[in-house]
C-alpha cells in the first residue's frame, strides 16, 4: 500500500470510531382525518430504505437531530451497520458524508465515544454517531446521508453505495408517550416524554415535561452528562431546567425516574411542535452535540390550566399527589377583594413525603398578585392522607374577575417537586408555576351575616355561621363582641384548632387586644354537635366605620397564624335581642346552659341620687351541678344612655334544674324617670375565657336586652307577709314599753326564706322606724339570718334611748318596715302600735 492509501486508511480507521445509538420504538401514529377517511400512519425513521454495502449487509438511518447554536446548526445523525454475512464487517472500509440538495458536502466527524468501533461480528448490527456543523436554513429533508467505501481504485478514492434522505412528511422526534432507546457513553436507558403541560404566566409560557428514563444497562446511572433543550420548529432553543429533584439522580439497575424540566419560552413564539433535545458534551468535537429528539406534541393557544372543581395530579418525590381548590371565598369592598382559598393536597403513593413551602399567587391577566399560605411547609403525609390548607391574600377588584386563575408555584431557591403533570424546577431565587387552577365560583362573604359558610379541613367539615355583631357598652368606650357558630357536620368527632381573633374597620386592621373565646374548652365536637365562638375588641365609642371584617384565625405556632374564615359586615351592627318582661333570655352556652327572666324593677330614691334595681331568676339548665356564667349588665335607658350596673349573684355551683337570684343595681341621677328602659346583659369574660365568680370581668358577650317595666311598691297597712325576696317577715305582735330611759320595743315574728332560690350575698336590710306623735323617728337596722332568724314565733326587742318617752306612759307610736338597699331606703309597710307600761308578757 502506498504513502497515500495509508493515509487515507488511517484516516477512515479515526473517522470510524462507533458507539451504540439511539432508535426509535413505537414510531407509528394514527391520526383522524374525518369521519371516513381511514387513519394515516405517520413515517419515521424506521420506514427508510437502508444502503447495502455487500451481498447481504445494510446501512441504515437510524437517528438524526439538528441543534440550532449560534449562526450555524450541529448536526448529529446514527448509522446502524447490519452485519448478516458469515465474517466480520470491518468499518475501516466504510465512510459517510452529508450533501445538500444543493450540493453542498459537509465533512463530518465519528463523536468521541464511537471512536473504537472498528467492526461488527456477523449476526450483529454497531450504531455509529457523526457529528458537523451545517447552515442555519438547512431542514431534515434538505440532506442527503451518503455511504462510502474506500475503493483506491476510483478516483478520490470514494465510492459512494448509496445516500439516504429523509422526505418533508417524515416524523424525526420520537413522540409523547413512545419509547425512545438511548446508549449514552457508558449507560443505556429508556426514554419517554410522559406529558407535557404548558403554564401561562405573565409575558411568559412555561413548558412543563416529564420525561421518564429507565435504567436497562447493569451499572446505576448516576448524574448523566446531559443537558435539555426545547427548540421550536423554526429552529430556535430555549434553556431547559431541571428541577432540585431532577438535577442530581441515581437511578440502580432496572429502576425509573421521572425527570421534571421546565423551559421559560415568551408568550409570542408559536409552540406548534415543540421538540426536546438531549444534548451531551463531546470530546472529539470540544462542543455540544444532540443526541435525541424527542416531539412534545405541543400547539400554539395550548393550555395546561386545571378547570375549576377538577384535580391535578403532580408528582412528589416520585409519589402520586393530588391537588384541588376545594373551595373559594371573598370579601369585597374599598376596591380591594380579600381572597381565602381552601386548597387540598392528597398523597396517593405508598410512601410518606413531606410537603415543601409551595408559594402561591393569583393571575388577572398579565398581572399577578402574592398569596400567603400556611400550615404547608414541613407538612407530612402519610399514604392516602389528604392536608387542606388556607391560602389567603388581597388583590384589588378586577373587571375581569371571571378569568382569574390560582397559580401553584415551586418554593424559592429549589424544589423537590416533580410530576406526571411535571412541576417546575427552581434555579436560584426562582420559582416556577407547577399548575395553574381556574378559580371556581365564590363564596361572597360581605353580606354573610346568618348564613351558614361550609368549611372542610382536615379536622372535618364544619358549618360556620356568622350569628352577630354587637356593639356593647363598657366602661368609657364600646366592646364588639361577635358570636361565630361552629357545627359539626361530619360523621365522627372533630378536634377544632386553637383559634385566635382579629378586626379590620374599612380595610385598617385593629391594634387593640383582641379576645377569643371558645364556649367549648375541650374543643371536641360529636357529629350534629355546635359551639359558640366569640371574638371580642375594645373600641372607641366615638369611633365610625362602613365596613367591619372579622377572622378566625387558626394558631400554627407562638406567632404564626393562618386565616380560618373571614367575614364581613356592612352597615350597623347587631342590635342585642330584645326580651319581653316575663319571658326568658336563653344562654345556651355549652357547660353552663340556662336562662334567665326578669321577676322586679325597683327605684330606690335617695336625697343626692337614686338606685335602679333589678332582679333576675337564673335557672341551671344543665343536668349536672354546675358554674353558671358569671354576668355584666348595663341599664340603658330610652334614649340610649348607659348605666353600668353592679351584679350580684351565687359564685358557687348549683345543681341541676336549680334557680337563683341575680340583681343588677345602678345610681343614677336624682329624680330620674325610669321608663321604657332595659337591662342589656351578657356573660362576663376576662382573657379569652369566660370569667369565673371572683375574676374582674374585662368583657361581656352574647348579651340581650331584657325589658324593664318598674314596679311600684305600695305600702302595706298590715305587718303580714312583708316581702323582702326571698324572705317573707309576719309580725305578730309588737308592743312598747317606756321607762326613764326611753322606750323599749318587743315583738313576736314569723321569717321564711324561699329555698326554691340560690342566692349570693344579701344586701338588703330591714329597718325597722318608730315615729312617736310629736313626729320624731328613730330606727333600728336589721340584719337578716343575723338580727332576725328563719323560723316561727320568733322574738326580739330593741330600745330606743331618748328622754322624749320618759314621761310617756299611754298612747302609742307608728311602726314601719324599710327596704334598705346600698344606703338607700323604701318604706314597704307601716302600722300603729301601743305603749304598755306593764310587763308584755
Amino acid at each position: 500500500m502506498n504513502r497515500t492509501k495509508m493515509v487515507v486508511a488511517s484516516l477512515a480507521v479515526a473517522a470510524l470510531m462507533a458507539q451504540s445509538t439511539t432508535g426509535i420504538a413505537g414510531a407509528a401514529a394514527a391520526k383522524s382525518q374525518s369521519n371516513t377517511a381511514a387513519a394515516q400512519v405517520v413515517k419515521t425513521l424506521g420506514n427508510l430504505s437502508g444502503v447495502k454495502i455487500t451481498g447481504k449487509s445494510t446501512v441504515k438511518l437510524s437517528n438524526v437531530n439538528i441543534l440550532s447554536q449560534g449562526d450555524s446548526n450541529v448536526l448529529t445523525y446514527t448509522l446502524t451497520y447490519h452485519n448478516n454475512d458469515s465474517k466480520s464487517l470491518s468499518l475501516i472500509d466504510y465512510w459517510t458524508k452529508v450533501k445538500t440538495k444543493s450540493g453542498t458536502v459537509y465533512s463530518v466527524s465519528v463523536v468521541g465515544a464511537d471512536k473504537e468501533k472498528k467492526k461488527v461480528v456477523p449476526g450483529s448490527s454497531v450504531n455509529v454517531t457523526y457529528t458537523t456543523k451545517i447552515a442555519k436554513h438547512l431542514k431534515y429533508s434538505d440532506l442527503n446521508f451518503q455511504i462510502v467505501k474506500w475503493n483506491f481504485s476510483v478516483a478520490g478514492y470514494e465510492q459512494v453505495l448509496g445516500s439516504i434522505n429523509i422526505p418533508s412528511t417524515y416524523a424525526v422526534a420520537t413522540p409523547v408517550n413512545t419509547t425512545r432507546k438511548l446508549v449514552l457513553n457508558e449507560f443505556s436507558a429508556n426514554a419517554k416524554v410522559m406529558s407535557v403541560h404548558v403554564l401561562g404566566l405573565g409575558d411568559s409560557n412555561y413548558v412543563n415535561i416529564a420525561l421518564y428514563l429507565q435504567n436497562t444497562g447493569s451499572r446505576p446511572i448516576e448524574n448523566p452528562n446531559l443537558k435539555y433543550v426545547v427548540q421550536t420548529a423554526s429552529g430556535t432553543p430555549f434553556a431547559v431546567t431541571p428541577d432540585a429533584s431532577s438535577s442530581n439522580i441515581k437511578i440502580l439497575p432496572q429502576e425509573n425516574k421521572t425527570l421534571n424540566l421546565i423551559a421559560k419560552i415568551p408568550k409570542n413564539v408559536n409552540l406548534n411542535n415543540l421538540q426536546l433535545l438531549l444534548v451531551q458534551n463531546d470530546e472529539t468535537t470540544k462542543g455540544e452535540i444532540p443526541v435525541a429528539s424527542m416531539g412534545l406534541g405541543t400547539k400554539q393557544g395550548q393550555s395546561s390550566k386545571t378547570a375549576a372543581k377538577k384535580e391535578r395530579l403532580l408528582k412528589l418525590d416520585s409519589t402520586n399527589i393530588t391537588t384541588r381548590i376545594d373551595s373559594i371565598a371573598r370579601n369585597q369592598s374599598f376596591g380591594k377583594s380579600d381572597l381565602s382559598i381552601q386548597f387540598a393536597i392528597a398523597n396517593k403513593g405508598d410512601k410518606t413525603i413531606t410537603l415543601p413551602d409551595y408559594s402561591f399567587e393569583i393571575q388577572a391577566g398579565t398581572k399577578s398578585y402574592p398569596l400567603v399560605s400556611s400550615g404547608l411547609e414541613g407538612t407530612v403525609l402519610e399514604p392516602n392522607d389528604e392536608q387542606i390548607i388556607s391560602i389567603n391574600g388581597t388583590i384589588p377588584v378586577v373587571v375581569n374577575a371571571e378569568e382569574l386563575d390560582l397559580v401553584l408555584k415551586t418554593p424559592t431557591g429549589g424544589s423537590q417537586v416533580s410530576s406526571e403533570e411535571p412541576a417546575a424546577p427552581t434555579t436560584g431565587n426562582n420559582s416556577y408555576p407547577v399548575a395553574i387552577y381556574k378559580l371556581p365560583e365564590y363564596t361572597e362573604m360581605q353580606h354573610a351575616q346568618g348564613q351558614e359558610r361550609t368549611i372542610r379541613n382536615n379536622d372535618g367539615v364544619f358549618g360556620v355561621t356568622l350569628d352577630a355583631i354587637q356593639k356593647l357598652p363598657w366602661n368609657d368606650g364600646n366592646l364588639l363582641a361577635t358570636k361565630i357558630t361552629i357545627v359539626n357536620k361530619g360523621t365522627k368527632a372533630a378536634k377544632l384548632p386553637e383559634f385566635a381573633g382579629a378586626y379590620k374597620m374599612d380595610l385598617t386592621e385593629l391594634n387593640s387586644t383582641v379576645q377569643l373565646i371558645n364556649t367549648n374548652m375541650t374543643q371536641i365536637l360529636g357529629p350534629g354537635e355546635k359551639t359558640s365562638v366569640y371574638v371580642v375588641t375594645n373600641v372607641p365609642s366615638s369611633l365610625k366605620f362602613s365596613q367591619l371584617q372579622v377572622q378566625l384565625l387558626q394558631k400554627l405556632g407562638a406567632d404564626k397564624t393562618s386565616n380560618w374564615i373571614m367575614f364581613s359586615n356592612y352597615g350597623n351592627t347587631s342590635e342585642p335581642t330584645m326580651v319581653a318582661e316575663g319571658t326568658y333570655f336563653n344562654l345556651d352556652t355549652a357547660g353552663r346552659k340556662s336562662d334567665l327572666k326578669t321577676r322586679k324593677t325597683y327605684l330606690y330614691k335617695g336625697s343626692t341620687s337614686d338606685i335602679i334595681y333589678t332582679e333576675l331568676i337564673m335557672r341551671n339548665l344543665e343536668n349536672k351541678q354546675t358554674s353558671l356564667s358569671q354576668m355584666t349588665g348595663y341599664f340603658q335607658t330610652d334614649d340610649g344612655q348607659y348605666y353600668k350596673a353592679d351584679v350580684n349573684q351565687v359564685k358557687r355551683a348549683v345543681g341541676p334544674d336549680s334557680a337563683s337570684l341575680v340583681t343588677f343595681s345602678a345610681k343614677v341621677p336624682k329624680g330620674t324617670t325610669v321608663s321604657n328602659w332595659n337591662l342589656v346583659v351578657g356573660e362576663s369574660i376576662i382573657e379569652n375565657k369566660f370569667a369565673g365568680p371572683e375574676d374582674t370581668p374585662t368583657g361581656f358577650v352574647n348579651a340581650s336586652a331584657m325589658e324593664l317595666n318598674l314596679d311600684s311598691r305600695s305600702i302595706q297597712s298590715t305587718l303580714k307577709d312583708v316581702e323582702l325576696f326571698p324572705y317573707t317577715l309576719t309580725v305578730k305582735e309588737i308592743e312598747g314599753r317606756t321607762n326613764s330611759s326611753g322606750l323599749e320595743v318587743k315583738m313576736k315574728y314569723d321569717l321564711k326564706r324561699d329555698l326554691t332560690y340560690d342566692m349570693g350575698e344579701f344586701q338588703h336590710k330591714f329597718i325597722l322606724e318608730v315615729t312617736d306623735s310629736s313626729g320624731a323617728r328613730f330606727e333600728k337596722e336589721i340584719e337578716l339570718e343575723k338580727d332576725f332568724i328563719v323560723g316561727n314565733n320568733q322574738n326580739f326587742s330593741f330600745a330606743i334611748n331618748d328622754p322624749i318617752f320618759s314621761t310617756t306612759r299611754s298612747g302609742g307610736f307608728q311602726f314601719s318596715i324599710y327596704d334598705s338597699y346600698q344606703g338607700e331606703k323604701t318604706k314597704i309597710a307601716s302600722k300603729a302600735a301601743y305603749f304598755v307600761n306593764d310587763d308584755l308578757y
